[in-house]
Formats: structure tokens, sequence, C-alpha cells
């Protein structure tokens, strides 16, 4: 495989249109947080069943005015110089953004949802619910696929308006329902389950 040469930023920091000049096709994951480029490897199969099954069950619960999708660019803070644009594996977002169009904005998304592999856990469980929240992202969905105790479960989290941060609103391990950002009722054996 030929290696594959990164362009520089254009200063110190990246900047938001030194990330969005990066190629689409890149053999990894790279977010921007606080002006760095930060890269993560590539999920494995069990991560993207998963985040494509839940997706999929919650695109068919969303009414016309929300769309789903995986992995897409989300900007959190535009700040000239520590701007954070990042990829949730799970985005719930209104159906007036444009879906030729990136990044989304934060105030257009309802719920994003990330799916916790090994190598990702300190960043899904403590980092990016901090930045979501910092964005105002009403919703918080933590997948937790670990093969141990307690096995596969979705922790809900909803945006406290008095602290700024994420508060616990349950622990789904079968079905989980909920009636915001809409009605949705989903059974998860059929999503972790072959």
């Amino acid at each position: 495989m030929p290696a594959m040469t990164l362009p520089l930023p254009s200063g110190d920091t990246w900047t938001r249109a030194d990330y969005e000049a990066l190629p689409e096709d890149l053999p990894v994951r790279v977010s921007l947080i606080h002006g760095e480029l930060v890269v993560s490897p590539r999920p494995r199969p069990i991560h993207q069943r998963i985040a494509r099954r839940l997706a999929t069950r919650l695109e068919d619960a969303a009414p016309d005015s929300w769309q789903v999708d995986t992995d897409v660019d989300v900007l959190l803070d535009d700040d000239e110089t520590e701007p954070v644009e990042i990829a949730p594996d799970i985005v719930v977002y209104s159906a007036e953004h444009d879906p030729y169009e990136r990044p989304i904005h934060a105030e257009s998304v309802a719920l994003v949802a990330e799916v916790v592999s090994p190598s990702t856990k300190r960043k899904d469980r403590r980092m990016q619910p901090a930045l979501y929240a910092g964005a105002g992202i009403r919703h918080y969905w933590r997948v937790e696929t670990d093969q141990t105790a307690p096995a596969f479960a979705i922790y809900t989290y909803e945006l406290d308006d008095a602290t700024g941060g994420y508060v616990a609103t349950g622990v789904h391990h079968d079905r989980i329902t909920a009636t915001l950002p809409f009605d949705l009722d989903i059974d998860l054996k059929a999503v972790h389950e072959r």
C-alpha cells in the first residue's frame, strides 16, 4: 500500500478550511478538536453493523422533519482558532439541512449516538459527551458493545439546561422506547444479535 501524505495546516493549528480540504477517502477517521487533527482507527465490522442497524431503526421511526445518517461531520464549535468538527457514529438532524452540504451545524442536531469500541472508550464516555453538551445537542446515546457484563446496552442522556451537561435518562438492554426527540420503540435484540 503506498504511503499517504496529508496536507499540512495553513498555520499553527488546523482551521475548518484545512479540515474541509482533506480528502474524503482517508484510510483513517479524523476529527477536528480545538484546532488539532485527531486520528482514530477505522472501526471493526461489529461496530459498523450495530451503528447501521440502530440508524436504520431510528430512521424508520423518524417523522419527515428529521433525517438520520452515520459518520457525517457535525460542527460543534466554529471558533476561528480552535474549531471542533466531529463525525458521530449516528446523527439525527433537521430535514431542513441539505444532505449534500457538510458539515451539519450543531443547532440542527437533536441526537448523536456513539458506539463504544475498545479503542474509543475514553472518548465516547467522557470527551465527546462534553463536546456535544457544550454545543447544545439535546440528546446523547452511548451504545456499549462489550462482550462482558453488562454486555450490550444503550445509555441515554438529555441535556440539563441548568448545568449545561448531560443527565442520565436510562439504561436499555432489550428495548428502547422514547418520546424525544420523537416517538420510537426499538427492539434492541435485532440491533446487536445476528
